[in-house]
């Protein structure tokens, strides 16, 4: 089964240079106030992306990205770190701490004192290090290789990562422990070290049949302080004619509380080798603190049908990232003032703005989401590494 992305990327917004969105609606350089990201940071003088971002504190947010001058974000030289400090963005050099494995970075934190950084070298070694507010400090790799994939950082001594699908590692400060997962893991959300959920999927089990039916179904793992134990969830199947190699999975959670979490993904399957092929079924579950409900869709909610990128400290949530959610319901959909025709960007260009990850600025009500601005035109296409603000308005 071809299983979907575990990745949040999404495109918020498609201007071509008439002035109009994706959906033919005019866009402007001062959108209404609380539906409009902000651009904060973009560097037009590189070609490159902004691929991380943690917020320590309302003037403490940490990101990294790449520049390349031939857009081949495996060059190590081409790795950068922006911080903020309240009163604008500086470029940071990656710490040597790392070891030089400094590709596929992931930032994450509890606050302005514990910053931590992930990455990974040419050769698939494992690099991290810690901000203890003054200077960064070396720590151990975890067991195994490859990309750190998931992390969740609680505390300088409470700290897990996901590195593969069946594993969860754990530091307590003075070195990691290894946590078999009774399922594949696609991501990672808490409140707490002990209420901690991991979700993807399960290939054995109610509702998985490889004779012709599903592949997989969705996972949802919890941690409570012990042990790693699954929760029920609903099970997907195709009707009859079921399509190729057919499988659900659970791309991404956020945990708002103890008692509010959601988990989104999809029902697909193979595709191109059958003449009719069924839509791909989203999935979207909300726990309540006793067991997973599936939400459906209502008619004309432009919220719900979309992925959750993240969740506000209000419980207002962002979905795909050109829509805002509310705590009381309202559904927003969301602008971006677009680059002016200046230097390489010209009038004729059509303008993206992609933003993964988003995450939510603490104390505050805004998010601050990192990736790039592509501008597609002829002769000079530009891809230039981005940070984006959004700050909702605040309930009457």
């Amino acid at each position: 089964m071809k299983k979907t992305s575990a990745t949040l990327a999404v495109l918020v917004l498609a201007v071509a240079g008439c002035g109009a969105d994706s959906d033919g609606r005019p866009v402007t350089d001062g959108p209404a106030k609380g539906r409009s990201w902000q651009l904060e940071h973009v560097d037009k003088t590189v070609r490159g992306e902004m691929t991380t971002v943690t917020a320590a504190s309302a003037d403490d947010i940490w990101a990294a990205g790449w520049e390349s001058d031939n857009g081949d974000m495996s060059d190590p030289r081409g790795q950068f770190l922006m911080h903020y400090e309240g009163s604008g963005w500086q470029r940071r050099k990656p710490p040597a701490e790392l070891d030089g494995n400094i590709l596929h970075p992931r930032l994450d934190s509890s606050g302005p004192d514990n910053v931590w950084i992930f990455g990974s070298g040419a050769d698939f070694a494992v690099g991290v290090a810690r901000w203890d507010g003054d200077r960064w400090l070396r720590v151990p790799r975890p067991p195994g290789s490859g990309t750190v994939s998931e992390t969740k950082v609680f505390a300088p001594d409470d700290v897990w990562v996901l590195l593969g699908e069946r594993q969860a590692q754990h530091w307590d400060g003075r070195r990691w422990t290894t946590h078999a997962l009774p399922a594949a893991a696609n991501a990672l959300d808490g409140t707490a070290g002990d209420d901690l959920w991991a979700v993807g999927f399960r290939t054995s089990g109610p509702g998985v049949d490889g004779a012709g039916g599903e592949l997989s179904q969705p996972a949802a793992m919890h941690w409570d302080g012990a042990s790693w134990t699954t929760t029920p969830m609903p099970s997907y199947r195709f009707p009859e004619p079921v399509p190729p190699e057919p499988g659900a999975s659970l791309d991404g959670v956020e945990v708002v509380s103890p008692k509010e979490a959601w988990a989104f993904g999809s029902h697909t399957f193979n595709h191109g080798e059958v003449e009719e092929e069924p839509p791909i079924e989203h999935i979207l579950l909300r726990w309540d603190g006793s067991r997973w409900h599936e939400r459906k869709v209502p008619e004309g909610d432009d919220c719900l049908s979309r992925n959750i990128v993240a969740h506000g400290e209000d419980g207002g949530l962002l979905f795909g990232v050109r829509r805002y959610r509310s705590p009381e319901g309202r559904c927003t959909k969301l602008s971006w003032p677009r680059l002016p025709a200046k230097g390489e960007v010209t009038a004729k260009g059509r303008q993206q703005l992609w933003l993964d990850p988003v995450v939510p600025v603490p104390g505050t009500r805004k998010f601050v989401g990192v990736g790039k601005v592509y501008v597609m035109q002829s002769g000079n296409p530009l891809t230039m590494p981005t940070i984006a603000t959004y700050e909702p308005p605040r309930s009457p």
